[in-house]
């Protein structure tokens, strides 16, 4: 999937420039603020190999990554949006299979995708189809599992995103907003069953909120985890610890977007 005749480094913009714009346009963050960072963060400590931006909207991490020294392909539903010409860019509605060969690349991210999908097991299990053996991914979510979306799911019913379901004006609109939230126990379980492992996270920011909230409900979430105990055919205990450390991580109870390095075994 190499970019031709490009080096790393050196991008060609589209020039989409209207009757009062002399410039091409650049491609622009549209995540929430931090989530790019904390990718970023992560990506860059991965070796240099092929990478896929699924839902690259106008190219902003694909740019990075391909001035990073990535080799950079981009996926996502309109190739109207992406701004960038010397970047391969595969059209592709992510709620369907991937038109990608299995074992394809090294690197795969999700920056804020997931959680627009009707169907988070699936996405998971095409993410570990594509990525070669021993490959990452990059994927971030909606954290709910945070102290103040806790709070609003007691008070009302919805979790913090959750209420953006209501927002869909109708049925035949492709793009989806917030439709699958995923609390993070879930979310776990369906990277597990795709295969793939966490090997660490980063958080976009912190809810002013939550850290808030921290002193007063973290030590109930520590003392409800600790003795709560599954019946063995429901969980090892391994699985068990290691979902419970994670739902007592700090950034976890008081972090806005979770970005999550998943790898795929050997």
């Amino acid at each position: 999937m190499a970019i031709a005749n490009e080096a790393p480094g050196k991008i060609r913009v589209r020039n989409s420039s209207g009757p009062t714009e002399s410039a091409p346009r650049r491609p622009v963050e549209m995540a929430m603020p931090g989530v790019h960072s904390g990718a970023k963060r992560l990506l860059s400590t991965l070796p240099k190999g092929s990478l896929v931006d699924l839902g690259a909207g106008q190219g902003a991490l694909s740019v990075w990554a391909h001035e990073a020294g990535f080799d950079t392909t981009a996926v996502d539903f309109n190739r109207g949006n992406f701004l960038v010409d010397s970047i391969k860019f595969v059209e592709a509605n992510l709620n369907q299979p991937l038109p990608i060969a299995d074992n394809s690349f090294d690197i795969v991210a999700a920056l804020e995708v997931i959680e627009h999908l009707e169907n988070s097991y699936a996405l998971l299990r095409e993410i570990t189809r594509i990525l070669k053996p021993g490959g990452y991914a990059v994927v971030s979510t909606p954290n709910e599992s945070n102290l103040a979306a806790r709070l609003s799911y007691l008070s009302s019913g919805f979790y913090s995103d959750a209420a953006y379901v209501m927002r869909v004006p109708g049925p035949g609109d492709f793009y989806n907003p917030h439709v699958n939230c995923l609390p993070l126990p879930t979310l776990e379980y369906a990277w597990r069953r795709a295969g793939l492992t966490m090997e660490q996270f980063e958080v976009s920011r912190y809810r002013p909120l939550a850290c808030l909230l921290w002193p007063f409900l973290a030590p109930i979430q520590w003392l409800k985890l600790a003795t709560r105990h599954h019946k063995k055919k429901h969980a090892d205990e391994a699985t068990e610890k290691s979902v419970y450390r994670l739902m007592n991580d700090p950034r976890v109870l008081t972090g806005r977007i979770l970005v999550f390095l998943l790898r795929k075994p050997e």
